[in-house]
């Protein structure tokens, strides 16, 4: 017998929690913020970001991602190294689980022990649509350093907060539809609904260099996806 093609699943249910965040229910479900972490652990960061970037691991992905929901393996060409022992305090600090959990209104742990640095660092470094994965509820993004001008959109997200309930084939077919472009500048810090907002990060540009410090969490739901 002959098998046919699944059909596109839908989007992931989401916990009424989620849904009923301030971010979320505000229609963005991020919020960006200057100055966080402080100025000592910012640097203290970059420069744990710079010692771990000779020897990042070149992360390359050209198959089709057929992924509807959360996870997959989104097509990508960027470089990255686990973190370190600066990172991984700052990962743990009671004051940013505090402060991410009033700011999304949820409480929050770390998704895992560890998080990553990303180094788009070669011309057309990009990461396409996706969904994060189960773990990771929340990303919190911050840029330790981006040599390019603000106002070039290299290495920007390409938000979809309108669209948190379409499949991921949708939002390819269409991909300007409810696009909100977000440059995030270095010392910026940006919190991410990534397991419910679809975001992809826009190629980067010949000569640019872009650093992130990005770290995962799971928010705490009692309640059932809606």
């Amino acid at each position: 017998m002959q098998e046919t093609s699944a059909q596109p699943t839908a989007a992931p249910s989401i916990p009424d929690a989620i849904l009923r965040s301030p971010m979320v229910a505000q229609g963005n479900g991020f919020g960006l913020y200057a100055g966080l972490p402080d100025p000592y652990t910012f640097s203290a960061l970059f420069n744990e970001a710079a010692e771990l970037y000779p020897s990042a691991t070149s992360q390359q992905s050209w198959e089709a991602d057929l992924e509807e929901r959360r996870g997959g393996r989104p097509r990508r060409s960027l470089l990255t190294s686990t973190g370190g022992a600066i990172q991984d305090a700052w990962y743990a600090s009671d004051y940013l689980g505090r402060f991410l959990s009033a700011q999304i209104g949820l409480p929050v742990v770390p998704a895992g022990n560890r998080g990553s640095y990303s180094y788009y660092a070669r011309n057309g470094d990009f990461l396409d649509l996706h969904r994060d994965v189960e773990a990771c509820d929340v990303t919190v993004i911050t840029v330790l350093h981006d040599n390019s001008p603000p106002t070039d959109p290299g290495g920007a997200l390409t938000l979809y907060p309108g669209l948190i309930r379409e499949g991921l084939s949708t939002i390819r077919q269409r991909p300007d539809h409810g696009a909100q472009l977000v440059k995030i500048l270095p010392g910026q810090t940006l919190f991410l609904f990534g397991g419910v907002v679809p975001h992809r990060v826009v190629p980067v540009g010949e000569g640019q260099l872009r650093i992130i410090s990005a770290l995962c969490f799971k928010a705490v739901t009692e309640d059932e996806p809606a």
